[in-house]
């Protein structure tokens, strides 16, 4: 698969676009490694890490493998917490109506043939919004900010602007 992405690389906004690649070029093939857990919410790091996995597959010209000594880099991380909040109450009840889940990681992107890191302990954050009355739940929530959180990884791996 050949992917070629452009796209506007200087600070200087009379410069213009730019047709150099916004990954790394010389990288092709990077092992995702299960990402740690350190919140009490259990199993969000198999939907994290495999979030990441397809995200990347997806929107970078990499190639994943499984195996670390097959791979140029490899990415791994941290989940650091896991938290709920109310944003609407119901007041009769003072119950919550609509909820955050927020999803806050450390991500460092290691190449395995210099032991440079590429990206090193970058805190990355992501949310999701549900409401319960609506039949949604905590763990759809956490499914949907693991996603936006593997967004949020990938575009940190693209070279910066």
């Amino acid at each position: 698969m050949f992917f070629l992405g452009c796209g506007c690389r200087d600070v200087d906004p009379h410069a213009g676009y730019t047709s150099q690649e916004l990954y790394p070029s010389d990288v092709r093939k990077v092992c995702v490694e299960m990402f740690k857990n350190d919140s009490f919410r259990r199993g969000i790091e198999y939907d994290l890490s495999r979030a990441v996995a397809q995200q990347l597959e997806l929107h970078s010209p990499y190639k994943i493998v499984g195996d670390r000594r097959r791979a140029d880099t490899v990415l791994y991380g941290r989940i650091l917490a896991v938290a709920e909040s109310g944003l609407n109450q119901q007041r009769q009840l003072d119950r919550p109506v609509e909820n955050r889940m927020v999803l806050a990681a450390e991500v460092s992107w290691k190449d395995l043939r210099s032991g440079e890191f590429i990206l090193q302990e970058r805190r990355i954050i992501a949310d999701a919004d549900y409401a319960k009355l609506l039949g949604a739940g905590a763990d759809s929530a956490a499914r949907e900010a693991a996603n936006d959180l593997a967004v949020r990884i990938v575009e940190a791996m693209e070279a910066p602007w």
